[in-house]
């Protein structure tokens, strides 16, 4: 009789262990999709909106550093050139201060030039008023005369006081693009992402290297003609 009693426990043990270990066995119902952690999208890159500036479509798609760019890299002998040829005045001898900004555009499929997509810096000019786009010199002619690097002298000016003589404006901005809010938006993009430069008061090399030819002496008047004066 105790034997049985003994073995009774023993099942009645066994049974009790083999139903926690089923328990413990019976898989994790799954969360719901709104209760489990989202997870962490990546952050999508922003891009700059030229739209604001004075640009007409297509825009630019971004900045670009002019200074290691050929035809950009002798900007201080050009801003330099203008301003002793700008406004045929003094202001070489004053401090001036300029702000550069590279822009890039989008490629044109019908460019032959593949690979070389459009580009300009845009200078703004702090005492002369005046905003030019320029596209780049020529640095061998540079190196050949001062006054051969005027391609920034040339370029499309927009002036920020009017132009009351009509002089310079080449800039063909007669729209809305060239408002004096667009203006400012692009003076402040330049701030953020251009170079600053300061020109010190300096003396420019003489108007030319080259030597003006001789003067020729003047041709002496002809002989009148025998008869030609009335008796």
């Amino acid at each position: 009789m105790r034997l049985l009693s003994i073995f009774a426990l023993l099942f009645l043990i066994s049974f009790v262990l083999h139903d926690r270990g089923e328990d413990q066995l019976v898989p994790e119902e799954p969360r719901d999709e709104q209760e489990q952690e989202p997870l962490e999208a990546p952050q999508p890159v922003s891009e700059e909106d030229f739209s604001g500036l004075i640009f007409k479509q297509p825009y630019p798609v971004g900045h670009f550093d002019f200074e290691q760019e050929a035809n950009f890299s002798i900007i201080d002998q050009e801003i330099r050139n203008l301003i002793v040829d700008w406004k045929k005045d003094d202001s070489f001898t004053m401090s001036n201060h300029f702000c550069a900004a590279g822009y890039a555009f989008p490629r044109n499929p019908q460019d032959k030039r593949r690979g070389r997509p459009k580009k300009e810096v845009v200078v703004y000019w702090r005492e002369g008023r005046t905003l030019f786009r320029w596209t780049g010199g020529n640095p061998e002619e540079a190196k050949v005369d001062f006054y051969h690097a005027r391609s920034l002298v040339l370029s499309r000016s927009i002036p920020l006081d009017g132009n009351p003589d009509g002089e310079r404006d080449v800039s063909a901005q007669n729209d809305p693009a060239s408002d004096k809010a667009r203006i400012g938006q692009l003076i402040a993009d330049c701030d953020k992402h251009g170079k600053q430069y300061t020109i010190e008061p300096f003396t420019p090399p003489p108007r030319g290297f080259r030597q003006p030819p001789p003067p020729t002496a003047p041709r002496p008047a002809p002989a009148p003609r025998q008869g030609a004066n009335p008796p």
